[in-house]
């Protein structure tokens, strides 16, 4: 393992090389929010050079940001070249235009802030504050609001949208003449504020034609597995030694697909590959041999954004924003559906070879000895210089031939304990199960020779008293991709829409008040041919 991980950083300079830069176009569900609004992104990868969906980087970074500075950040996962989340615009937000950008590690990489090129201005309000983006807001007369030039929306032939029924239900066709596409789809109430202007698709594809070739560094390793989490050790004291003595694990409770292991280098600096971890978690991160404790890194980079044109404000607007603040205030009591989408698989241990013993089929015992010896047969406690370890008798399938292996990585509910003696006179009677995973594997530049999950029936791990160098430490993991269904101001977000050629689409829309909507749906064919389609309709 220890010469693959040394080919790969020989090479990495050869691999970001080859593989360019990435550049990420940003569609969100809407143009105009209110601070405290969810904010639906939609992102599509290209690779630089080509014009073409990039399929390398498995993250991207998105961060809302003005004059001010980054308002909210968010992860999104990215599947060939495609990703869906969503983030929450805080409720202390000032009012201003701000800038939705994504970036990816191969973007950090880059002299320069070329995949700027992507990102999507939108409009908030503060209805609930006076605080503006500083110089980012103009007053004007009603009279003048909304007179500047408007962009004309060119729709593309090949897609048709049309709304049909009556009364509060309503069915969204969606018909595709031209080649299978790859869309994002949203239909939203519309009212009399204006929208700040956008690059469509077709413009940003034509703007990478004339872009220059960036110059790339080796900032930051390529995440084309997931996100790469770094960390540092922190606390030492004098008598600890230098670091780079230690593993050290990071590990959430109730999920043993993430499970990261990593070797603490001579600058006291860590580095976890992960496969994406989603939502936002607590996670276990320890040091095998308690000297300091680990301190998670902000992967973030907090661009300042691009020249921003200033927001209108007017009297005009007032009504159309008291609306908004009612339907955001009403939102948790209206009818909404949220539906997971594809995501990537999960991490390592699920694709080891395993053996379940689940412990109500057997004679209960009340020690974690009892259980081996009598139960699990496959482990057995050990003692050596007065400490106890665990060991592992694996059978191979094939010869039959049985092997001794120490080398194991022990959990607890998913939690990697970093000492057996932990659990070593846990009461067995908490056991549910003992899960096995029975064949060799590496994380980062560590290998193991197996695995075992104790799992509790009530998360007793959370119970448990770790060593001072242990810490739980909150984490923003990944958005879950989701469309989403609802009944006032957003009625429809179908962010990773496949069509068919030829292919209609049907969507039934809840509609519970009157008003003017707004529907949209773009992306690309499999040819690459950008994708746009704008239709209004009105509920009276």
């Amino acid at each position: 393992m220890r010469k693959i991980l040394v080919i790969f950083l020989l090479c990495l300079p050869l691999i970001v090389k080859a593989q360019g830069a990435e550049r990420i176009f940003v569609s969100t569900d809407r143009d105009i929010y209110i601070s405290g609004d969810d904010v639906w992104c939609s992102l599509f990868c290209f690779d630089r050079e080509t014009g073409h969906i990039s399929s390398f980087s498995a993250v991207a970074y998105v961060e809302l940001i003005s004059a001010q500075g980054t308002a909210a950040t968010a992860k999104i996962s990215l599947l060939d070249g495609r990703g869906a989340g969503k983030f929450i615009i805080p409720a202390s937000t000032p009012t201003g235009n701000y800038s939705v950008v994504a970036y990816t590690a191969l973007n950090v990489n880059e002299d320069g802030r070329g995949w700027f090129a992507g990102a999507k201005t939108v409009s908030v309000f503060n209805t609930t504050s006076a605080a503006r983006v500083p110089g980012g807001v103009v007053a004007v007369e009603e009279s003048a609001y909304g007179k500047g030039a408007q962009r004309e929306e060119v729709s593309s032939p090949e897609l048709t949208l049309s709304v049909s029924g009556t009364g509060a239900q309503r069915t969204l066709n969606l018909t595709n003449r031209g080649g299978d596409a790859n869309l994002c789809l949203s239909v939203y109430r519309v009212d009399d504020i204006v929208s700040p202007e956008n690059r469509t698709m077709a413009g940003f594809l034509e703007g990478l034609k004339a872009e220059t070739a960036p110059v790339l560094t080796q900032k930051r390793l390529p995440e084309y597995e997931g996100e790469i989490i770094y960390a540092a050790v922190e606390g030492l004291k004098k008598d600890d030694g230098p670091a780079g003595q230690s593993l050290a694990t990071l590990s959430t409770a109730g999920s043993p697909s993430d499970v990261y292991i990593g070797k603490v280098l001579e600058n006291g600096r860590i580095v976890f590959f992960t496969n994406n971890i989603y939502g936002d978690r607590e996670l276990v991160c320890s040091l095998s041999d308690d000297a300091g404790y680990i301190s998670l890194l902000d992967n973030f980079i907090h661009p300042e954004p691009e020249q921003l044109p200033a927001l209108e404000v007017s009297r005009a607007q007032y009504s159309s924003l008291v609306t908004r603040k009612a339907a955001l205030a009403a939102a948790p009591q209206v009818d909404t559906l949220e539906a997971f989408l594809r995501r990537r698989q999960d991490g390592l241990l699920p694709s080891i070879r395993t053996r379940v013993y689940h412990l109500d089929d057997y004679n209960r015992f009340n020690t974690l000895e009892e259980v081996l010896i009598e139960i699990v047969g496959e482990l057995s406690l050990r003692k050596h210089r007065g400490e106890t370890y665990l060991e592992m008798v694996v059978q191979n399938p094939v010869t039959g031939k049985k092997s001794i292996r120490e080398n194991i990585i022990i959990m607890l509910d998913g939690v990697v304990i970093p000492n057996l003696s932990l659990i070593e006179n846990i009461d067995a009677m908490l056991l549910e199960d003992i899960v096995l995973y029975m064949d060799y594997f590496a994380m980062g530049s560590v290998s193991f020779d197996g695995a075992v999950n104790f799992i509790t029936s009530k998360d007793y791990v959370k119970a448990l008293r770790f060593p001072e160098g242990t810490r739980v430490t909150d984490f923003k993991g990944v958005s879950y991709p989701m469309s989403y269904r609802g009944s006032s101001q957003l009625l429809l977000w179908e962010p990773l829409l496949q069509t068919k050629a030829g292919e209609t689409n049907g969507f039934t829309l809840s509609v519970s008040s009157p008003g003017n909507y707004r529907v949209v749906a773009q992306g690309l064919n499999t040819d690459g041919t950008p994708l746009y389609s704008v239709f209004g309709f009105e509920i009276k």
